[in-house]
C-alpha cells in the first residue's frame, strides 16, 4: 500500500469524494500554467509530474487488557517532479539534483477539504520551487560534467505509454470500537506470561488515494486499501540478552482479517515462542546443513532477492567528492548463476491471488504511472533481468512498472511485488528433514540446524540492529528468530542468540533440496533494512511464495555483544 506514516487527527469522513475530481482539476489547471517558466528560467520543461497520497487511517495500541492509543488521520502528503532539457540529459541524476537553497514556500502537506484554491495554491509553489530546484541542478551537474569523465554515458530518462484510469474511490467503513475492544482483550493474553516485560497488540486500517497527472498525458486515480493486525513481545533472558517474537496479520480491509479466536490463538503461540526463547540454551556457533521452513525461506528470499532485484543508477558526483553507494549482491551479475539450476524467480504484480489467497504485492500502475509487467528474474538458476524504473542503467533501458519507492536524485526505486520461487523436484512431507537428518549423519555432526522463523520484518530497536550487527564487514541476512538444533533421532531444541555468517546472495547456489510445499509470506517493505518497523515513512505490500530450503553449508554464529542488566526488582503481579 502507498501511503505515508504522518499523523493527523482529522475524522475520516472528511475525504469524501463527489462529483468532478478537485484534486486532478487543480494538478492540470497548474501543469497548464507552466509555460512561462521555460521563459524565465531559459529552460524547457520537458516533463512535469504532479502527485499526491491522500490517506486515511485509524490506528489503535493495547497493552496488557488497557487501550493506550486510538486515533483516526486524514492527510494529504504532494510529490512534484520537474525535468528539464531533453531525456538524453536533464537535471536529475545528480548527487544535488534535489538540493534547494532558496526559500521554500511550499508545504509538505496539503489541505484536507477539495478546496480548488488553496490545492491550486500549494501545487503552483511546488512547480515553482521544483523548477529552480531543477535549474540549479542543471548548471551544478553540468560544471561538474566539465572537470569529470564518465565512464559511460547513459540517457536521464526512458519513455513509457501514457495511462488514464480514473477509478472510483471506496469508502472505509469501520467501527472503531469494535476493533479496540478486540486488541484490548487480545493484549490481556499476555498478562499470563510474567517473564515477558513489554508487549502490545496493534491495529490499524486505512485507504490511501495515489493522484498522477503527468505532461505526456497520463492521469490516474486508484485507491488501495489495508487492515493489519500486529503482536509484539519483547523480554530478557536470565544473562540479560534482548530477545523478541511478533507476527502479523494482513488483508484488503478490516472485514477480511481472521476471526478473534484465530488471532487469539497467534497472540498465545508469540508468547509461548518467546517464553521458550528466553528459558532456551545459548547458541554455539556452527558450519554444516542447515534447513529452513517454507516461511522462513519466504522471508530469505524477501530479503535476498526481492530487496536486491534492483540497480541503482550511480549518480554524477562532484569533483573531489566521490559518491560509491554500496552495490546489491545482484548487480552485475546477468547471465550468472545466481540459484540452482532448478529454480525460477518471477516477480508480477498483475497478479491478485494465489491459490485463493489475496496477494499483498498487486498494483495497476507503479508510482510513475507506468502499467507494471511480470518480470523472470532468474531462469533455471541464472539470473536474467532486473525490476527497473524510467531512469535507465546499464542493464535497464526503460521501466517495466516496479518503481514503488520514492528514491533521491530525482528518480523512483523499483522493488519487488509478488515474488514467486519456483523449484522442480521438491521433497513431500517430512522429507527435507529427513534429508537434513540424512546429512547429519552421514558427516557425523552431532546436530544439524533447523530455522523456522527470521527476523523479517524486524521489530528490534535500531541501537539492537546495531550492537547485533557488530562486526560484520558484508551486508548481513535477517536475523533468526526461532531457530533450533535438530539431532539424528529428530529431536528437535530451540537456542538463542545466533546470528548468520556469510548468508547472501551467492550462499543461495549452495541449496542442495527443496520441499515441495509452498508458503506465502505477507508484508510491508519501507526500503529500510530488514524492512524494519518504523524505518521509514513510505510503505507499501509485498508477498513471497516460497518452498522450503536446504543448504548444504551455513555458518552461524554466536556474537559477542554487552548486554544489558535484568531489572533490579522484580515485575508486579499482572493481575490485582
Amino acid at each position: 500500500m502507498r501511503r505515508r506514516d504522518f499523523a493527523g487527527l482529522l475524522p475520516m469522513a472528511a475525504l469524501a469524494q463527489t462529483g468532478e475530481d478537485v484534486v486532478l482539476t487543480a494538478m492540470k489547471l497548474e501543469m497548464a500554467r507552466t509555460s512561462p517558466l521555460n521563459v524565465i528560467g531559459g529552460q524547457r520543461i520537458y516533463y512535469l509530474e504532479c502527485a499526491l497520497d491522500d490517506a486515511v487511517a485509524f490506528r489503535a495500541t493495547a497493552s496488557l487488557g488497557a487501550l493506550f492509543s486510538a486515533n483516526s488521520s486524514a492527510f494529504r502528503v504532494p510529490r512534484v517532479a520537474v525535468r528539464i532539457g531533453e531525456p538524453k540529459f536533464d537535471n536529475t541524476n545528480y548527487l544535488f539534483s534535489e538540493v534547494f537553497m532558496g526559500t521554500r514556500f511550499d508545504p509538505d502537506q496539503f489541505p484536507v477539504d477539495n478546496n480548488l484554491a488553496a490545492l491550486r495554491q500549494g501545487f503552483w509553489l511546488a512547480i515553482d520551487r521544483a523548477y529552480k530546484t531543477a535549474l540549479e541542478a542543471m548548471g551544478r551537474k553540468r560544471a561538474a560534467l566539465r572537470n569529470i569523465t564518465q565512464a559511460e554515458e547513459l540517457p536521464d530518462f526512458s519513455e513509457a505509454t501514457p495511462v488514464k484510469a480514473i477509478e472510483p474511490v471506496p469508502v472505509l467503513t469501520l467501527d472503531e470500537g469494535v476493533w479496540k475492544e478486540r486488541i484490548v482483550r487480545l493484549s490481556k493474553v499476555f498478562t499470563g506470561y510474567p517473564e515477558i516485560y513489554t508487549s502490545s497488540v496493534d491495529f490499524e486500517a486505512s485507504r490511501d488515494i495515489y493522484y498522477l497527472a503527468n505532461s505526456e498525458g497520463t492521469e490516474l486515480r486508484y485507491t488501495e486499501t489495508i487492515a493489519f493486525v500486529r503482536m509484539r513481545a519483547n523480554g530478557q533472558a536470565a544473562d540479560g540478552m534482548r530477545l523478541r517474537e511478533s507476527a502479523f496479520f494482513f488483508a484488503s480491509e478490516p472485514g477480511k482479517l481472521p476471526a478473534e479466536a484465530e488471532m487469539e490463538r497467534q497472540v498465545r503461540e508469540t508468547a509461548e515462542n518467546l517464553k521458550g526463547l528466553l528459558a532456551a540454551p545459548l547458541g554455539e556457533n556452527y558450519a554444516g546443513p542447515v534447513m529452513f521452513e517454507a516461511e522462513a525461506a519466504a522471508q530469505l528470499f524477501s530479503d535476498l532477492i526481492g530487496g536486491q532485484a534492483s540497480v541503482m543508477r550511480k549518480p554524477v558526483p562532484e569533483p573531489g567528492r566521490p559518491f560509491n553507494p554500496p552495490a546489491g549482491e545482484l548487480e552485475g551479475r546477468l547471465s550468472a548463476r545466481v540459484l540452482p539450476a532448478n529454480f525460477t524467480v518471477v516477480d508480477d504484480p498483475t497478479q491478485k491471488t494465489y491459490k485463493g489467497r489475496p496477494l499483498m504485492g498487486h498494483l495497476p500502475v507503479d508510482l510513475e504511472g507506468v502499467k507494471p509487467q511480470p518480470v523472470v528474474l532468474v531462469e533455471k538458476g541464472t539470473l536474467k533481468n532486473y525490476l527497473a524504473t524510467r531512469v535507465p542503467t546499464r542493464e535497464t533501458k526503460g521501466s517495466n512498472g516496479h518503481a514503488r519507492l520514492p528514491g533521491s536524485f530525482g528518480g523512483y526505486i523499483a522493488y519487488a511485488s509478488n515474488l514467486f520461487v519456483k523449484a522442480e523436484d521438491g521433497l513431500s512431507g517430512d522429507g527435507l528433514k529427513k534429508k537434513l537428518i540424512e546429512m547429519i549423519q552421514q558427516r557425523n555432526k552431532p546436530y544439524g540446524m533447523l530455522i523456522r522463523k527470521l527476523d523479517y520484518p524486524s521489530t528490534a530497536s535500531f541501537d539492537e540492529l546495531r550492537g547485533m550487527m557488530a562486526g560484520l564487514s558484508a551486508r548481513p541476512a535477517p536475523l533468526p528468530l526461532l531457530a533450533y538444533r535438530v539431532y539424528p533421532d529428530g529431536r528437535e531444541e530451540l537456542v538463542r542468540g545466533l546470528r548468520f555468517r556469510g548468508l547472501n546472495v551467492r550462499a543461495l547456489k549452495d541449496i542442495v533440496a527443496t520441499g515441495a510445499e509452498e508458503a506465502q509470506f505477507d508484508y510491508l517493505a519501507n526500503g529500510a533494512p530488514f524492512a524494519v518497523v518504523g524505518g521509514g515513512n513510505y510503505v507499501f505490500g509485498c508477498s513471497t511464495v516460497a518452498p522450503g530450503l536446504l543448504f548444504e553449508d551455513l555458518e552461524l554464529e554466536r556474537p559477542q555483544v554487552e548486554l544489558p542488566k535484568l531489572p533490579v526488582t522484580p515485575a508486579p503481579p499482572m493481575t490485582v
